[in-house]
């Protein structure tokens, strides 16, 4: 990839082409980080769907998700069957 700088005027939204975050190598899930002067795009990194369980069992109380067991499997980001 080749880099190149883009200037552009934004009145109301700023709206990026598809075309232009896949040139970037950028997947469909993004995160937007915004400084003074700055935002810059990046990948949102994938989660660990056992780490969002642990974080929402502290939701239900002190104890591990374990603890919740209502024999779901986890099966994707967020699938659980």
């Amino acid at each position: 990839m080749t880099e190149r700088e883009l200037t552009v005027e934004a009145e109301g939204a700023l709206i990026l082409p598809r075309e232009l975050l896949d040139e970037a190598l950028l997947g469909k899930r993004l995160r937007l980080v915004v400084r003074k002067g700055e935002i810059s795009i990046l990948p949102e990194e994938p989660t660990d769907p056992y780490q969002t369980l642990d974080e929402l069992a502290g939701c239900l109380g002190e104890e591990p998700f374990e603890f919740y067991d209502f024999d779901l499997e986890v099966g994707g980001f967020y699938e659980a069957r």
